[in-house]
């Protein structure tokens, strides 16, 4: 009789092994076996397609939708592009309603996706890539970082003459209402304020705001003000807004400080994915040398990788700490920025 069971729950178990995809959040403390990741892919093209959240400029979006589908026909990436705080309440509401939400996410809010971690709401990349990414390029052991991008000027040719440098080049009289900032809004904008004051001296913020520099709401509009000639220069821009508007044309310049505050893309998948399989798949094209070389390969942003053509050094970009910053940052720091800028 207790052979018989005993059979039994090992059809039962086989069926549901079968049931089961591929790949799925319960395995994923360890690499997949060798062996086993050609069933993975196989998996994810039956499921079709992957969906991604992601902050990364089109461009890069672009490029990397492409070079994907060729690396693996049969699995459609649909890309979003979210920004940092959109994305934070948009996944949390999904999750809050059973919506079905995104199958990985890229994102430069490294403390929220440690709270998910925390949560149990990620799943670890277990492909062949993260048997060799750096140990110290892996946020809190479940979120890789796939990009280091540099805070940057970028600076209209034609307004400006002399070759700028720094901040310091700046910090002129002819320059008063032509420079261009940011909008305090997110966790990047607070730090990157610090840093200016940091590196730059007290008195940098009170001579900056001397000078009625124009606002603006992020880098993407900074940027384009400059190559249009609405201001002078932008003091906070990044490359891979700046460099495409340069190729296209635009009487722009880019100049990276030393040293240069950046920021970390790290990517993480959703333990709520419809499709674990082609979110493991993606997010190991993401690590590889080959994804590697798509996204960072054009100079706008650095690899953890060593060894990736066109790349710039990732031990150059110093970025900045998102866990010395709490939840009140923004209006914390704001008591502070407001009498200095009168905003």
């Amino acid at each position: 009789m207790k052979q018989v069971f005993g059979k039994a729950i090992g059809i039962v178990v086989g069926l549901l092994a079968g049931m089961l995809p591929v790949w799925s959040s319960a395995w994923a403390a360890e690499p997949a076996p060798a062996a086993a990741w050609p069933s993975v892919v196989d998996a994810a093209r039956k499921e079709g397609k992957v969906v991604l959240y992601t902050m990364q400029v089109p461009p890069v979006i672009e490029r990397i939708k492409a070079d994907f589908t060729n690396a693996y026909p049969g699995i459609a990436l649909e890309a979003a592009r979210v920004g940092a705080g959109p994305m934070i309440v948009r996944v949390d509401q999904e999750r809050d309603s059973g919506a079905e939400g995104p199958d990985v996410m890229v994102t430069v809010e490294l403390v929220w996706l440690e709270r998910l971690q925390k949560e149990g709401h990620l799943t670890k990349p277990v492909g062949p890539a993260s048997r060799t990414w750096p140990a110290n390029y892996m946020w809190r052991g479940a979120s890789p970082v796939l990009a280091l991008e540099p805070l940057i000027i970028a600076y209209n040719t034609n307004l400006i003459k002399t070759p700028v440098t720094g901040y310091r080049d700046l910090m002129k009289p002819e320059y008063k209402g032509k420079l261009g900032i940011s909008v305090v809004q997110s966790i990047v904008q607070v730090a990157w304020y610090e840093w200016l004051e940091k590196t730059n001296g007290p008195e940098f913020l009170p001579n900056l705001a001397a000078l009625a520099p124009r606002f603006y709401n992020g880098t993407v509009p900074n940027t384009q003000a400059v190559a249009s000639g609405e201001i002078a220069a932008s003091l906070f821009s990044n490359l891979s807004i700046a460099m495409p508007l340069v190729e296209q044309g635009a009487p722009m310049r880019t100049v990276l400080p030393a040293p240069a505050l950046g920021f970390r893309y790290a990517g993480a998948i959703s333990a709520r994915s419809k499709r674990p399989n082609a979110a493991q798949v993606l997010v190991d094209y993401l690590m590889s040398p080959r994804g590697q070389t798509m996204w960072n390969g054009q100079g706008q942003s650095a690899s953890p990788l060593p060894n990736i053509p066109g790349s710039p050094d990732a031990s150059k970009i110093i970025a900045y700490d998102p866990t010395l910053y709490g939840e009140n940052a923004i209006p914390v720091y704001m008591k502070k920025f407001e009498p200095i800028f009168k905003k």
